[in-house]
């Protein structure tokens, strides 16, 4: 009877949730019919070509990669924005978070366009660029784009990590640094950021998996031009109709999630 108020919770992610999350794992293991779309009986061909086809490697490759670099980028801009939003005074402070939220409280969409107008070949930038008497720079519809795009995007993630975790540093171990002789540089890079550890953990895993399954900004940021595994499996539900393919791909990224997540649990209980 004490679980009876978890009852009305345990109901929805079994519905929302769970289920979607099975039906799709049977979709995956169905064969391919270019009839009827998903034929009859099991098979593993599906995962067998998502984990073995060098074009689906290469794009999980690709994916993974471009996670990685969004990730970094966010930890280099987020992290003297979340330090100066510790050490700022309560106006200030609130000023900061502000901007630093500011992206999420546009629509994705909107983002993305905004970002199409500033980038592209006739945007903002190159019409600066070329008033200056400077070359273009393209920087529409590729890899660039879309990592700009994303970085806006998850930003705010990584700076909310760090904002928490840097509010609880004990600033008495800071000052004993420096009264041992340790420079500010120094006491930033031997202390300050050992102790910010489990904000840039928490912050790199919600920015990672933010950006290797995001679809929005890489399809309107990429064009048709660049594919990730999101891009790839709305394809294989709209356009080829490889339901069971895309199914297994999105499996796979379900899985990329799930062992990034165990990876960064088992490394940060052990700490």
């Amino acid at each position: 009877m004490r679980h009876l108020p978890l009852a009305p919770l345990l109901i929805f992610y079994a519905c929302f949730l769970l289920a979607p999350g099975v039906a799709l794992a049977v979709l995956s293991l169905r064969p391919f019919s270019s009839t009827l779309l998903v034929g009859e009986g099991w098979t593993g061909a599906n995962y067998l070509t998502a984990l073995a086809d060098p074009f689906y490697l290469g794009l999980l490759a690709g994916t993974i990669f471009l996670g990685g670099a969004v990730t970094l980028v966010t930890l280099l801009l987020g992290y003297p924005l979340a330090l100066a939003t510790v050490r700022a005074g309560p106006r200030l402070k609130a000023m900061l978070l502000v901007v630093a939220l500011s992206p999420m409280l546009i629509n994705l969409v909107v983002r993305s366009y905004a970002w199409i107008v500033l980038l592209g070949e006739h945007g903002l930038l190159n019409a600066w660029l070329r008033a200056m008497g400077l070359p273009s720079v393209p920087l529409d519809a590729n890899m660039a784009a879309v990592g700009i795009g994303l970085v806006h995007v998850t930003l705010p993630l990584m700076v909310l990590s760090l904002v928490a975790a840097m509010e609880r540093i004990d600033q008495r171990l800071l000052e004993a640094a420096a009264s041992l002789g340790a420079g500010e540089w120094r006491i930033l890079a031997r202390v300050h950021v050992h102790l910010a550890m489990p904000g840039i953990a928490t912050g790199s895993l919600l920015v990672f998996c933010t950006a290797i399954s995001a679809f929005i900004t890489p399809r309107l940021l990429g064009g048709n031009r660049i594919s990730t595994i999101s891009t790839v499996i709305y394809e294989k539900f709209t356009f080829s109709l490889n339901w069971p393919l895309g199914a297994a791909l999105a499996m796979v990224l379900l899985a990329l999630t799930l062992i990034v997540t165990a990876l960064h649990d088992r490394l940060f209980r052990a700490r």
